[in-house]
Protein backbone atom coordinates (compact mmCIF):
# COMPACT_ATOMS: atom_id res chain seq x y z
CA UNK A 1 0.00 0.00 0.00
CA UNK A 2 2.59 2.55 1.18
CA UNK A 3 4.45 1.70 -2.18
CA UNK A 4 1.50 2.24 -4.41
CA UNK A 5 1.04 5.32 -2.90
CA UNK A 6 4.29 6.90 -3.33
CA UNK A 7 4.40 5.71 -6.94
CA UNK A 8 1.02 7.49 -7.37
CA UNK A 9 2.27 10.33 -5.49
CA UNK A 10 5.03 11.02 -7.55
CA UNK A 11 2.98 10.32 -10.72
CA UNK A 12 1.19 13.41 -9.72
CA UNK A 13 4.44 15.16 -9.01
CA UNK A 14 5.57 14.42 -12.86
CA UNK A 15 2.43 15.54 -13.94
CA UNK A 16 2.19 18.80 -11.98
CA UNK A 17 5.72 19.34 -12.76
CA UNK A 18 5.23 19.09 -16.50
CA UNK A 19 2.34 21.48 -16.32
CA UNK A 20 4.17 23.90 -14.50
CA UNK A 21 7.07 23.71 -17.02
CA UNK A 22 5.86 23.56 -20.56
CA UNK A 23 3.09 26.11 -19.83
CA UNK A 24 4.72 29.25 -18.31
CA UNK A 25 7.74 29.77 -20.75
CA UNK A 26 5.21 30.40 -23.55
CA UNK A 27 3.47 32.93 -21.52
CA UNK A 28 6.44 34.55 -20.14
CA UNK A 29 8.12 35.46 -23.39
CA UNK A 30 5.03 37.08 -23.95
CA UNK A 31 4.15 39.21 -21.15
CA UNK A 32 7.47 39.73 -19.62
CA UNK A 33 9.44 40.53 -23.00
CA UNK A 34 7.34 42.56 -25.14
CA UNK A 35 8.44 43.43 -28.48
CA UNK A 36 8.35 47.09 -30.01
CA UNK A 37 5.27 46.99 -31.74
CA UNK A 38 6.44 48.30 -34.98
CA UNK A 39 7.72 45.31 -35.27
CA UNK A 40 4.67 43.43 -35.81
CA UNK A 41 3.93 45.95 -39.00
CA UNK A 42 6.59 47.04 -40.44
CA UNK A 43 9.92 45.82 -42.55
CA UNK A 44 13.29 46.49 -42.40
CA UNK A 45 13.57 47.60 -45.65
CA UNK A 46 9.77 50.15 -45.58
CA UNK A 47 10.66 51.73 -42.31
CA UNK A 48 11.48 54.92 -42.66
CA UNK A 49 11.44 57.70 -39.43
CA UNK A 50 11.84 57.46 -35.85
CA UNK A 51 10.35 54.16 -35.64
CA UNK A 52 13.46 52.93 -37.55
CA UNK A 53 15.36 52.35 -33.76
CA UNK A 54 13.08 49.38 -33.24
CA UNK A 55 13.19 47.74 -36.31
CA UNK A 56 16.44 48.27 -38.18
CA UNK A 57 18.54 51.28 -37.19
CA UNK A 58 20.29 51.86 -40.38
CA UNK A 59 16.93 53.38 -42.07
CA UNK A 60 17.47 55.97 -39.46
CA UNK A 61 20.11 57.67 -42.04
CA UNK A 62 18.14 57.32 -45.24
CA UNK A 63 16.25 60.59 -45.09
CA UNK A 64 17.77 64.00 -43.97
CA UNK A 65 15.07 64.55 -41.86
CA UNK A 66 13.99 65.33 -38.38
CA UNK A 67 10.67 63.03 -37.12
CA UNK A 68 9.35 62.13 -33.65
CA UNK A 69 6.25 59.85 -33.22
CA UNK A 70 3.82 58.27 -30.35
CA UNK A 71 2.14 55.19 -30.24
CA UNK A 72 -0.44 53.42 -27.99
CA UNK A 73 -0.93 49.77 -28.37
CA UNK A 74 -3.77 47.71 -26.92
CA UNK A 75 -4.49 44.21 -26.23
CA UNK A 76 -8.04 42.50 -26.93
CA UNK A 77 -9.51 45.82 -27.55
CA UNK A 78 -13.23 46.10 -26.23
CA UNK A 79 -14.85 45.89 -22.62
CA UNK A 80 -11.96 43.20 -21.48
CA UNK A 81 -9.12 45.67 -23.38
CA UNK A 82 -5.49 46.40 -21.99
CA UNK A 83 -3.50 48.97 -22.80
CA UNK A 84 0.22 46.84 -23.04
CA UNK A 85 2.49 49.37 -24.31
CA UNK A 86 3.43 53.03 -24.91
CA UNK A 87 6.41 53.95 -26.73
CA UNK A 88 7.85 56.88 -28.75
CA UNK A 89 10.93 59.01 -29.92
CA UNK A 90 12.90 61.17 -32.39
CA UNK A 91 15.59 60.77 -35.17
CA UNK A 92 17.50 63.92 -35.85
CA UNK A 93 19.37 63.44 -39.10
CA UNK A 94 20.48 60.18 -38.04
CA UNK A 95 20.77 60.20 -34.30
CA UNK A 96 17.44 59.12 -32.20
CA UNK A 97 16.16 58.27 -29.06
CA UNK A 98 13.49 56.01 -28.38
CA UNK A 99 11.60 54.76 -25.12
CA UNK A 100 8.88 51.79 -24.26
CA UNK A 101 6.61 51.51 -21.48
CA UNK A 102 5.16 47.94 -21.13
CA UNK A 103 2.57 47.31 -19.04
CA UNK A 104 2.86 43.47 -18.22
CA UNK A 105 0.86 41.19 -16.45
CA UNK A 106 1.14 40.29 -12.28
CA UNK A 107 1.82 44.43 -12.07
CA UNK A 108 5.26 43.88 -13.62
CA UNK A 109 6.40 47.14 -15.86
CA UNK A 110 9.08 47.24 -17.95
CA UNK A 111 10.63 49.97 -19.06
CA UNK A 112 13.39 50.14 -22.81
CA UNK A 113 15.92 52.99 -24.04
CA UNK A 114 17.73 53.25 -27.56
CA UNK A 115 20.02 55.19 -28.69
CA UNK A 116 21.01 54.96 -32.28
CA UNK A 117 23.09 57.13 -34.39
CA UNK A 118 23.23 55.97 -38.69
CA UNK A 119 24.73 57.44 -41.72
CA UNK A 120 23.65 56.77 -45.54
CA UNK A 121 25.18 57.84 -48.77
CA UNK A 122 24.57 56.67 -52.67
CA UNK A 123 21.47 54.39 -51.35
CA UNK A 124 24.03 52.78 -48.46
CA UNK A 125 23.06 53.11 -45.17
CA UNK A 126 24.49 51.76 -41.67
CA UNK A 127 23.90 51.95 -38.37
CA UNK A 128 22.95 50.59 -34.38
CA UNK A 129 21.69 51.25 -31.62
CA UNK A 130 21.91 50.38 -27.55
CA UNK A 131 18.84 48.85 -25.73
CA UNK A 132 18.39 49.66 -21.88
CA UNK A 133 16.67 47.40 -20.68
CA UNK A 134 14.46 48.38 -16.93
CA UNK A 135 12.13 47.11 -14.47
CA UNK A 136 10.57 43.90 -12.78
CA UNK A 137 14.58 43.30 -11.42
CA UNK A 138 16.19 43.61 -15.02
CA UNK A 139 19.40 45.77 -15.74
CA UNK A 140 20.48 44.51 -18.91
CA UNK A 141 22.27 46.29 -21.76
CA UNK A 142 21.95 44.86 -25.73
CA UNK A 143 22.83 46.18 -29.35
CA UNK A 144 21.77 45.94 -32.79
CA UNK A 145 23.37 46.52 -36.08
CA UNK A 146 21.58 47.51 -39.28
CA UNK A 147 22.32 47.92 -43.13
CA UNK A 148 20.33 49.24 -45.91
CA UNK A 149 21.04 48.88 -49.53
CA UNK A 150 19.22 50.26 -52.86
CA UNK A 151 20.17 47.47 -55.29
CA UNK A 152 17.99 49.00 -57.81
CA UNK A 153 15.56 51.72 -58.16
CA UNK A 154 12.39 49.08 -57.46
CA UNK A 155 14.77 46.93 -54.84
CA UNK A 156 16.12 47.75 -51.24
CA UNK A 157 17.73 44.98 -49.66
CA UNK A 158 18.55 45.09 -45.78
CA UNK A 159 20.03 43.23 -43.00
CA UNK A 160 19.93 43.61 -39.24
CA UNK A 161 21.59 41.90 -36.03
CA UNK A 162 19.29 41.48 -33.24
CA UNK A 163 20.77 40.87 -29.30
CA UNK A 164 24.08 41.23 -29.72
CA UNK A 165 25.34 40.30 -26.35
CA UNK A 166 22.45 38.52 -25.78
CA UNK A 167 20.61 40.22 -22.80
CA UNK A 168 19.03 38.38 -20.15
CA UNK A 169 15.96 40.44 -19.83
CA UNK A 170 13.37 39.09 -16.80
CA UNK A 171 14.63 36.10 -17.11
CA UNK A 172 15.01 35.19 -20.90
CA UNK A 173 17.59 35.18 -22.41
CA UNK A 174 17.34 37.27 -25.64
CA UNK A 175 18.54 35.14 -28.91
CA UNK A 176 21.31 36.57 -31.55
CA UNK A 177 19.09 36.98 -34.77
CA UNK A 178 19.85 37.76 -38.09
CA UNK A 179 17.35 39.55 -40.15
CA UNK A 180 17.15 39.89 -43.80
CA UNK A 181 14.93 41.25 -46.06
CA UNK A 182 13.94 43.12 -49.32
CA UNK A 183 11.26 45.02 -50.47
CA UNK A 184 10.18 45.19 -54.26
CA UNK A 185 8.25 47.87 -56.34
CA UNK A 186 7.27 46.64 -59.51
CA UNK A 187 8.01 49.53 -61.91
CA UNK A 188 4.80 49.81 -63.64
CA UNK A 189 3.44 50.00 -59.94
CA UNK A 190 5.47 52.01 -57.70
CA UNK A 191 2.99 52.77 -55.24
CA UNK A 192 2.99 48.93 -54.62
CA UNK A 193 5.33 47.72 -52.54
CA UNK A 194 6.31 43.82 -51.70
CA UNK A 195 8.22 43.05 -49.07
CA UNK A 196 9.52 39.60 -46.62
CA UNK A 197 11.90 39.14 -44.03
CA UNK A 198 13.04 36.25 -42.32
CA UNK A 199 14.25 35.87 -38.74
CA UNK A 200 17.39 33.36 -38.00
CA UNK A 201 18.98 32.36 -34.81
CA UNK A 202 22.08 30.48 -34.60
CA UNK A 203 20.61 27.13 -34.78
CA UNK A 204 17.69 27.56 -37.11
CA UNK A 205 15.06 30.01 -39.30
CA UNK A 206 12.21 30.91 -36.67
CA UNK A 207 9.96 32.92 -38.46
CA UNK A 208 9.00 34.50 -41.59
CA UNK A 209 7.08 37.50 -42.77
CA UNK A 210 5.32 38.80 -45.81
CA UNK A 211 4.00 42.17 -46.53
CA UNK A 212 2.48 44.53 -49.19
CA UNK A 213 1.78 48.07 -48.86
CA UNK A 214 -0.23 50.70 -51.14
CA UNK A 215 0.40 54.42 -51.16
CA UNK A 216 -1.51 56.96 -52.81
CA UNK A 217 0.79 59.52 -54.54
CA UNK A 218 2.55 61.94 -52.40
CA UNK A 219 0.91 64.79 -54.18
CA UNK A 220 -2.38 64.71 -52.60
CA UNK A 221 -3.36 66.37 -49.94
CA UNK A 222 -4.21 63.58 -47.41
CA UNK A 223 -2.57 60.20 -48.65
CA UNK A 224 -3.49 57.58 -47.81
CA UNK A 225 -1.26 54.22 -47.27
CA UNK A 226 -2.48 50.68 -46.56
CA UNK A 227 -0.49 47.49 -45.08
CA UNK A 228 -1.07 44.14 -44.77
CA UNK A 229 1.24 41.47 -43.52
CA UNK A 230 1.33 37.97 -42.55
CA UNK A 231 3.52 36.62 -39.88
CA UNK A 232 4.36 32.58 -40.37
CA UNK A 233 6.63 29.99 -38.76
CA UNK A 234 9.76 28.27 -40.41
CA UNK A 235 7.36 26.10 -41.85
CA UNK A 236 5.15 28.59 -43.33
CA UNK A 237 2.11 28.30 -41.20
CA UNK A 238 0.47 31.43 -40.32
CA UNK A 239 1.08 32.85 -37.03
CA UNK A 240 -0.39 36.21 -37.04
CA UNK A 241 -2.16 39.09 -39.21
CA UNK A 242 -1.60 42.64 -39.28
CA UNK A 243 -3.56 44.84 -40.71
CA UNK A 244 -3.01 48.75 -41.19
CA UNK A 245 -3.87 52.05 -42.61
CA UNK A 246 -2.73 55.87 -42.18
CA UNK A 247 -3.66 58.90 -43.68
CA UNK A 248 -1.11 62.15 -44.22
CA UNK A 249 2.03 63.23 -45.37
CA UNK A 250 4.64 65.12 -43.11
CA UNK A 251 2.22 64.37 -40.30
CA UNK A 252 0.28 61.21 -40.57
CA UNK A 253 -1.67 58.77 -38.08
CA UNK A 254 -2.31 55.90 -38.36
CA UNK A 255 -4.27 52.18 -36.87
CA UNK A 256 -2.54 48.74 -36.98
CA UNK A 257 -5.19 45.55 -36.34
CA UNK A 258 -3.24 42.38 -35.34
CA UNK A 259 -5.22 38.74 -35.03
CA UNK A 260 -4.12 35.61 -34.87
CA UNK A 261 -3.31 33.04 -37.65
CA UNK A 262 -6.86 32.07 -37.91
CA UNK A 263 -7.93 35.57 -37.93
CA UNK A 264 -10.74 34.26 -35.39
CA UNK A 265 -10.90 38.19 -33.46
CA UNK A 266 -8.83 40.84 -33.46
CA UNK A 267 -6.04 40.57 -30.77
CA UNK A 268 -4.32 43.97 -31.01
CA UNK A 269 -5.01 47.16 -31.89
CA UNK A 270 -2.34 50.08 -31.95
CA UNK A 271 -2.55 54.21 -33.06
CA UNK A 272 0.25 56.20 -33.73
CA UNK A 273 1.30 59.55 -34.80
CA UNK A 274 4.22 60.53 -36.71
CA UNK A 275 5.51 63.92 -37.79
CA UNK A 276 8.26 64.17 -40.04
CA UNK A 277 10.45 67.77 -41.56
CA UNK A 278 13.04 67.49 -44.14
CA UNK A 279 15.37 70.40 -44.77
CA UNK A 280 14.84 72.97 -47.15
CA UNK A 281 16.87 72.75 -50.37
CA UNK A 282 19.70 75.66 -50.32
CA UNK A 283 19.30 78.25 -52.70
Amino acid sequence: MCGLAVTRLGGWCLIVTATLTAQPPNRLTAQQVAPNRATDYLFPTTVQDARAIWVNPARLGVLREASIYAELSVEDPGSKGRLRQINGGFNSRGLSLGYQRDILDNGVRGSTYRLGLAGGSGGLAAGFDIARYEGGGTHATGWDLGTSYVALPSLTLALVATNLGQPIVRGLRQRLTLVPGFTWQPPPIPALGLSADAQITPDSVASYAFGASWRAASASRWPIEIIARVDTDRGLRRGAFAFGLSIGGQDRGGLVASTPGGVSRISGLSLYGVSAREPAPRR
